[in-house]
């Protein structure tokens, strides 16, 4: 999936019962981490938030911004962990890659 720098990015998740399956709210608020390309340092640690009335249902929003640190031509994976039931568990939730804003020109007319 290739964004726009600049773009402000929202990812939902949901969480699950690690023995039903069953959709639940994680223990305490999951934590996220933007990671560039092949490296094993987070340029970001978005705040995670639960949607209001919905069970087990997050979301994580930022700015993909200058900034944020994030590079046109460089890819993102964003990475959530959350512990349900006493049990840790992590996931990928989003890959996506930063292009350049639209060049736009003005048109003149003789």
């Amino acid at each position: 999936m290739a964004r726009k720098i600049g773009a402000t990015i929202t990812l939902d998740f949901t969480t699950h019962n690690p023995i039903t399956g069953q959709v639940q709210d994680a223990d305490a608020l999951p934590t996220s981490q933007v990671f560039e390309d092949d490296t094993d340092i987070p340029i970001l640690a978005p705040v995670v938030v639960r949607r209001v009335g919905d069970i087990g249902d997050y979301r994580v929003t930022f700015d993909a911004s200058l900034g944020n640190g994030f590079e046109v031509d460089k890819s993102y994976n964003v990475i959530v962990e959350a512990v349900v039931a006493a049990i840790t568990a992590k996931a990928r939730i989003a890959a996506f890659n930063l292009e350049s804003p639209p060049v736009i020109r003005p048109r003149f007319s003789i």
